[in-house]
């Protein structure tokens, strides 16, 4: 125990002094900046003086010269005696003053350069991992970060990058907001040009009012905006509206018994579900079921019980081989945090070939209120591999799961129109339908208001989904003021007693 206090008391000591070395630092700083502008403002009142004797003097030598002229008596005065007397010793004094305001900075440029050397060697010597954020590659930055988490400095650095990068924030939308102002009464072409090249540098909360502004009342006048629709900023915003505890209908369906009660209202297959929820340590000892969360999300907490000795951890690409393993792996789900409530449910194993008992693969839609804005595709046996889709049953790229694509199948028309008719009864503008791919068809799986790792997408499906959603919310508005019922979405919440009132 001595010895721990032993340690703390000098890593306090060692924190305190850096925090006075800081301190020391920026008051220097501060010095330095107010002397400089000091010497700026001498330099200026010197030349302002400079100016006003000079002008003083000429006027004053003509009189002296003209009274010479009219008295020959009168010594003659020469013009540089007569500058000479006029910049006497306030001129001097400030160049004195001057003079010494030089000497102050350079001393405290040195002191500071001194001050920031001790500062780095302390905090060397103190055992912290000093990093160059700009030149590392992405491994680097996360060893950085990870050597730092074991030193307990994550705090101190964390606001060091955020004030940084506030900094460089600030800066450099200074200089493009600027830059779209040099522009605004050039020609339209020209400055279409300019804002779109301005565009892909600013997030949506950045863009300047000056670029949006029309200056009349046509619809060409104004710059495109479809670069800064994001698929992620438009999700972020709606899980800050949940916690204001908006009704948001697409949540509604997060609950797996509510779900089940829609799709049945619409007439879709669904997997038999067993009726009650199980803790980790209560689950049914049953082959041929699937235990996932209540609540989650992904493939987190979810297991394939193929036989009591043959079970499949989806989240980790793994077999268990006993039932003890499967509850010694549910527990860690929870301890972990990728599980949060204790709840599971248990339902029907649907295979892709019922002959080899492949499991079946996932089919997950991302809808946009009536359409089908992006297809994943999931095989998840022998391991989870990915295959992305458009509508247009074109394979694209996202950015998501680069490393574990593979060639997958597709899907039929029937299918898409099929996932697209599900999201036409939700009065939201986004949801995410999963449904399993078995011998018989597709059959219902879970709904998802927020995607896992939505901010995972590339920039370009990012845009693409943004604008899917911002068109979404256009089609929903026209429906609900048409009055447009959702009976079928209502239904649901009643009959699982979530009364919520909705607003149509």
């Amino acid at each position: 125990m001595k010895n721990n206090d032993s340690v703390r008391q000098q890593l306090q000591a060692e924190y305190e002094r850096e925090e006075e070395l800081l301190h020391t630092l920026l008051q220097r700083g501060a010095e330095l900046e107010k002397i400089t502008n000091e010497k700026k403002s001498n330099a200026k009142e010197r030349n302002r003086l400079k100016a006003r004797y000079t002008s003083l003097g000429k006027r004053r030598l003509w009189a002296l010269t003209w009274l010479e002229r009219k008295v020959s008596s009168v010594m003659r005065i020469s013009k540089e005696r007569v500058q000479s007397f006029l910049f006497s010793t306030d001129n001097k004094v400030l160049m004195e003053k001057n003079k010494q305001l030089s000497e102050e900075n350079t001393r405290l440029k040195k002191e500071t350069a001194s001050l920031q050397q001790q500062l780095r060697t302390e905090k060397k010597q103190a055992g912290v991992t000093i990093v160059d954020w700009q030149n590392l590659n992405q491994d680097q930055l996360e060893n950085s970060l990870q050597k730092i988490k074991e030193d307990g400095h994550m705090l101190d650095y964390l606001q060091d990058l955020i004030m940084k990068r506030n900094v460089h924030d600030k800066n450099y939308r200074s200089a493009l907001k600027y830059a779209a102002l040099l522009y605004n009464n050039d020609p339209l072409a020209v400055k279409q040009k300019i804002y779109q090249t301005l565009l892909d540098a600013l997030k949506i909360e950045e863009v300047p009012e000056i670029m949006i502004r029309s200056k009349s009342d046509q619809k060409d006048d104004t710059v495109p905006l479809q670069k800064i629709a994001s698929f992620s900023a438009s999700l972020t915003l709606q899980a800050r509206i949940r916690q204001l505890e908006a009704f948001r209908p697409e949540w509604e369906l997060d609950d797996k018994t509510t779900a089940y009660t829609f799709i049945d209202e619409l007439g879709s297959r669904r997997p038999w579900v067993a009726e009650e929820h199980f803790s980790h340590t209560a689950i049914p000892e049953k082959e041929g079921t699937v235990i996932k969360p209540v609540n989650g999300a992904g493939s987190r907490g979810v297991y394939i019980v193929f036989a009591l000795d043959r079970i499949q951890d989806v989240k980790r690409s793994k077999m268990l081989s006993n039932w003890d393993a499967f509850i010694a792996s549910m527990r860690e789900d929870l301890t972990l945090g990728l599980v949060s409530d204790d709840q599971w449910l248990a339902e029907e194993l649907l295979y892709e070939n019922n002959e080899t008992q492949t499991p079946a693969r996932d089919i997950k839609f991302y809808c946009f209120y009536g359409k089908v804005g992006l297809i994943l595709e999931i095989r998840r046996f022998p391991k989870v591999e990915y295959c992305w889709w458009t509508a247009d049953g074109e394979r694209v790229h996202t950015g998501k799961y680069e490393n574990k694509l593979f060639e997958g199948e597709g899907v039929s028309q029937d299918q898409l129109d099929l996932a697209a008719s599900i999201s036409s009864e939700i009065p939201a503008p986004f949801i995410r339908i999963d449904f399993l791919k078995t011998e018989e068809g597709l059959v219902f799986g879970e709904f998802a208001a927020k995607p896992g790792n939505y901010d995972e997408f590339d920039q370009q499906t990012d845009c693409q989904l943004g604008n899917e959603f911002l068109e979404a919310q256009g089609r929903l508005l026209t429906d609900l003021i048409q009055g447009k019922s959702f009976g079928h979405f209502k239904s649901s919440l009643e009959y699982g007693g979530r009364n919520k009132q909705l607003n149509v």
